[in-house]
């Protein structure tokens, strides 16, 4: 078995966040109502849209050092 690269470690820690995320989405902890409700699910969606991203160049920057 081959050992983690920091590539590996980073892409499982960015899609940890991005479950998080959604389960924050729909648990909604701090009870947020109307547009409060609204930010917050915009900005949590940023954040996720934004890990999706980094895990997508940490995986095209990974291929480029295998060749």
């Amino acid at each position: 078995m081959s050992e983690a690269t920091s590539h590996d470690v980073w892409i499982v820690v960015l899609h940890e966040m991005q479950m998080h995320v959604q389960r924050f989405l729909d648990d909604n902890p701090m009870e947020y109502k109307g547009k409060a409700k609204k930010a917050y699910g915009v900005g949590l969606g940023m954040v996720s849209v934004l890990c999706k991203q980094m895990i997508e160049d940490i995986m095209e920057d990974a291929s480029h050092e295998q060749i």
